[in-house]
């Protein structure tokens, strides 16, 4: 079903999806799909918020996640960060995603393990109050910063610095509308975090070379990153793989907190953790919206896009499509599938690894060390920065402690 105009918009525009911190979305992203499926929002871009057709969206060659505005001068991009393998096409993003590929392979990752478990250690160890604490500012907005240090080789005493440098970086590629000033000021910030990354780049270049790697997973030597190619794309690595990751960790533990008993089951049963987790980023993705832009006429089953047509695909709504998903407000780990947290189609993401491992050692350490976990507080503030979406605090308390356990 196509329509112009949504019909209950007990919804939202395409705006207020991106800028609107209100924690109301739970009802909009579980009724939308049926309620509006496709519509146009009034900036022009089309909504797209059923399973199926978002995925043949984003798997289709003929859809970009580069605006066409930067092709004809409507947008600039003095930043380079166009050079980022998130918009890139075809050989060229095959090219950049197979350059990286060796820091993701199995055997780098499970050398990652350890020391992910030993930082957060460290993170709860230094908790003012190890009974009541907020999980973001301890533990969610440092761990994924301190692995992601882990994962480029740097030192993990670097990642407050590199955190506080990549804000204007993640404000730029999320679609955050901006003024024009502050838009020139996200790219001066992000020009200047860039020149200091620099002198961390001839080490990330012999780690990409030596990183234990299949022979598939090798770049061909041949095809050597430029250095700018090489900053922008750590700089992304840095990106999606602390803020999504530090959003995911806040968004899916206070999800399992508010169900009625999923914490106390999954300290009962441990080996659904995995499952779980997989189940409670289908309900709470970080990422809620997805852009496509159309690079040639294509019809989608009665959805007919021009060239340069914009899609918002509304991946949070998708994720809930009862058409797919039986009973979708429901966590059950036993699902076949948990939608499109990580995208899709040749952008999917290519750290989907790595994320998943660090909410699985965030989850096993609290439920085993916390199997009275609970939220001291249903009322935390969101943190809405354009596509990506979570909570700026998530104040816990340790039950046990009452208990004088």
């Amino acid at each position: 079903m196509l329509l112009t105009q949504p019909r209950t918009l007990a919804s939202k525009t395409l705006l207020e999806l991106l800028t609107d911190p209100a924690d109301d979305r739970d009802a909009l992203y579980s009724g939308l799909s049926a309620a509006a499926p496709v519509y146009r929002d009034p900036s022009g871009a089309w909504m797209v918020s059923t399973y199926r057709l978002s995925r043949a969206i984003l798997n289709h060659p003929a859809l970009s996640s580069r605006s066409p505005l930067v092709a004809t001068g409507v947008l600039d991009d003095e930043a380079g960060i166009l050079e980022m393998m998130l918009f890139q096409d075809d050989a060229d993003h095959h090219r950049l995603r197979h350059a990286f590929a060796p820091l993701f392979s199995k055997t780098r990752l499970s050398s990652l393990r350890d020391g992910l478990r030993a930082d957060l250690d460290a993170l709860l160890a230094s908790l003012p109050d190890p009974h009541r604490f907020d999980l973001m500012a301890y533990i969610a907005q440092r761990l994924p910063s301190m692995t992601i240090c882990r994962l480029i080789g740097l030192d993990v005493a670097h990642a407050p610095e590199l955190v506080a440098g990549s804000m204007s970086a993640i404000r730029l590629i999320s679609a955050a509308p901006l003024r024009p000033d502050e838009r020139r000021e996200a790219i001066r910030r992000t020009v200047a975090f860039m020149r200091d990354l620099e002198s961390h780049m001839p080490a990330v270049r012999e780690l990409l070379r030596t990183a234990p790697a299949t022979p598939a997973e090798r770049p061909p030597q041949d095809r050597e990153l430029t250095p700018h190619q090489l900053l922008v794309n750590v700089l992304l690595m840095f990106i999606a793989g602390y803020g999504t990751t530090m959003l995911s960790i806040g968004n899916t533990l206070r999800h399992a907190l508010a169900c009625p008993g999923l914490w106390q089951r999954l300290a009962g049963e441990p080996t659904l953790v995995p499952a779980a987790i997989r189940e409670l980023m289908r309900l709470e993705p970080a990422v809620h919206l997805l852009f496509r832009y159309a690079r040639h006429a294509v019809e989608f089953d009665g959805l007919t896009l021009a060239p340069g047509d914009a899609v918002a695909i509304v991946a949070a709504a998708a994720n809930r499509d009862p058409a797919e998903f039986d009973m979708p407000s429901q966590v059950r780990p036993e699902r076949a599938h948990n939608g499109l947290v990580f995208g899709a189609g040749m952008h999917g993401c290519i750290g989907v690894p790595l994320a998943r491992m660090q909410l699985e050692v965030v989850f096993d350490t609290l439920l085993a060390r916390m199997p009275r976990l609970t939220l001291e507080s249903a009322r935390n503030p969101r943190l809405q920065e354009g596509s990506f979406r979570g909570y700026r605090t998530l104040w816990l308390r340790d039950q046990a402690a009452r208990a004088g356990k």
